[in-house]
């Protein structure tokens, strides 16, 4: 099943989606989505916890929500004409993961039947994931934290920018910051925390 990109994140408590892992699409594109379309976009994890699906099709919310601003103003704008979220959730109910596919005019838009390919593989990605989601449930949950407490606004963007995997060089331009700054932010949040990798820093947020 083609697509053209898709992104993998976690949901804090409030339903925001953070530490997106990004496949064909590109940092620019992350940066201009949370800047200006993340609580537009009619995929935004918060609008579908009540509901208790788990897959949504933008032909599904067309009609609900306003689609317009994010179809016009990000997607299309692209060259996207269609997306997918999956989400995951926590035992008591609570959205703690989300994929979100895309497709592009070469591809089209999703079809009934791939969307049902989309339903029979969820349960099983689910089923990979049922470890992880139930015993790190706080873990994702992090921004909430006393190991988040201590850290600045500032670092707090820098490590969410790093659960997504990004480089220096990419958090430096997320951030509009040079390369050395993000340096100091590591510095300063190992300082804080007690860790002294990018590697224990990360296995910290996701088990504690």
């Amino acid at each position: 099943m083609p697509i053209a990109g898709a992104s993998c994140y976690f949901v804090d408590e409030q339903g925001r989606p953070f530490g997106h892992r990004l496949n064909g699409l590109s940092r620019e594109q992350l940066q201009e989505y949370r800047h200006d379309f993340c609580e537009r976009d009619p995929f935004f994890p918060a609008l579908h916890q009540p509901s208790g699906k788990d897959i949504v099709a933008l032909e599904d919310i067309s009609g609900q929500r306003d689609t317009a601003g994010y179809l016009e103003g990000f997607l299309h704008r692209y060259g996207y004409c269609d997306e997918v979220e999956m989400f995951f959730r926590r035992p008591d109910g609570r959205i703690a993961m989300g994929v979100g596919m895309i497709r592009d005019e070469r591809s089209g838009r999703f079809r009934a039947s791939e969307l049902e390919l989309i339903a029979k593989v969820k349960p099983f990605l689910h089923l990979t994931l049922a470890a992880y989601l139930n015993t790190n449930a706080e873990g994702l949950q992090w921004r909430t934290s006393s190991f988040a407490s201590q850290l600045t606004t500032r670092e707090v963007e820098v490590v969410e920018h790093l659960l997504g995997g990004a480089s220096n060089r990419e958090i430096a331009n997320l951030c509009n910051v040079t390369i050395a700054t993000v340096k100091a932010h590591f510095f300063n949040i190992f300082d804080k925390t007690g860790v002294t990798s990018r590697t224990e820093l990360v296995a910290r947020i996701l088990t504690q």
